[in-house]
């Protein structure tokens, strides 16, 4: 059992509403709590066929789930109205910084009103505790010689994706300052995310790009293999979610603040992500010494300090990057061998909270 496991007894028989629940991290959270026992209400557009496919297993998981728009307020609000979450963890969102240069008005679109929209149901009373996730790529692009990024950092991301999440950051400030219709206390906790890596994402990034590849024997380019970032398994940062939820769920008063979610080692480089993979995956895995052409611009350094989260929640890693290749590798083999996604998704998510975990500062 993680040494975490002070947040597991707290969603026994809790109603939670996630949205966003068949994205890749979505799923994975939704996986976990139904495993602590909670009854979980999924909220999702499921507008692209892998989130299609994950809301097809998510059937079995969920108590109820909802192909909905987070910007329909009226069908958010009766959804919640419905259920009476006891939490809310608001994870629907244009998350790709590429699809951010493509149609940056929809990007803008979807990250705001579904912020606002949530939002304003804690501000009328409706939410008792939000989660509320944006992104690590909130905060004003570093230099060379920056420090690491605390939550105290200056907001300001440069993209369009970046902006929508420095945007919802301050729209996460402005209602939570504002008194709720029911007078009850705000609780929330705005979650800024680092790289979060997991069996099951086959969005256009890193770590799914290179699985590809390795995949079909073909070989792969790092766009730039000195890029910092703070890479962490799936299910550390769905522990981290669990924590967060729980101490709110506990708080006898108000509780709003914003964490950083990042791995102790504030960030690895591209390459050294890739490698790592290479490695779990065997021989076969072939890299290339080329750098792959970048049609849009990236930042080059993102080194997000996550100790806050850590000390507040009594929150630890299991796993570092090596052991996160090995289960992304696993969860893969395992796929292609012929197990559901459902089933890898729920075995690693059982062995996360019923297994010893042995790293927690070296693996």
């Amino acid at each position: 059992m993680p040494e975490q496991a002070g947040g597991i007894s707290a969603f026994a028989g809790k109603t939670v509403l996630i949205t966003g629940h068949s994205g890749f991290i979505g799923a994975w959270l939704t996986t976990v709590l139904e495993h602590l026992g909670a009854r979980v209400v999924g909220y999702s557009i499921n507008d692209d066929p892998s989130a299609a496919a994950r809301a097809e297993w998510l059937g079995d998981v969920c108590t109820a789930q909802y192909e909905a728009d987070v910007r329909d307020r009226d069908k958010l609000f009766a959804v919640i109205d419905e259920h009476q979450p006891d939490v809310v963890y608001h994870l629907a969102a244009q998350a790709l910084l590429c699809v951010g240069f493509e149609d940056p008005a929809l990007t803008f679109d979807v990250n705001l009103r579904g912020s606002i929209n949530v939002l304003e149901a804690a501000r009328l009373g409706m939410i008792p505790a939000l989660v509320h996730v944006t992104s690590d790529k909130c905060y004003v692009p570093m230099g060379p010689g920056s420090g690491k990024l605390t939550e105290d950092s200056p907001l300001g991301g440069h993209s369009p994706y970046s902006a929508s999440k420095t945007i919802a950051e301050i729209l996460f400030r402005e209602f939570t300052d504002l008194t709720r219709l029911d007078g009850a206390p705000f609780k929330a906790t705005s979650v800024r995310l680092g790289n979060v890596i997991g069996g099951g994402d086959d969005a256009d990034r890193l770590v799914p790009n290179c699985l590809r590849a390795f995949e079909e024997d073909r070989v792969f380019a790092v766009r730039d293999p000195l890029a910092v970032r703070p890479f962490q398994h799936v299910l550390d940062v769905v522990a981290g979610f669990v924590l967060a939820g729980a101490r709110l769920l506990t708080a006898e008063g108000r509780v709003v603040d914003a964490l950083n979610f990042a791995p102790p080692s504030s960030g690895h480089t591209a390459g050294e992500m890739v490698f790592e993979l290479a490695r779990a995956w065997g021989d076969e895995a072939l890299i290339s010494p080329e750098k792959e052409a970048c049609a849009f611009p990236e930042d080059k350094l993102l080194w997000l300090d996550g100790s806050k989260a850590a000390a507040l929640l009594g929150w630890t890693h299991a796993f570092d990057l090596r052991r996160s290749a090995e289960r992304i590798v696993d969860w893969v083999r395992w796929t292609d061998a012929g197990m559901t996604p459902a089933e890898a998704t729920r075995r690693q998510a059982a062995e996360y909270y019923t297994v010893p975990a042995p790293l927690r500062a070296a693996a």
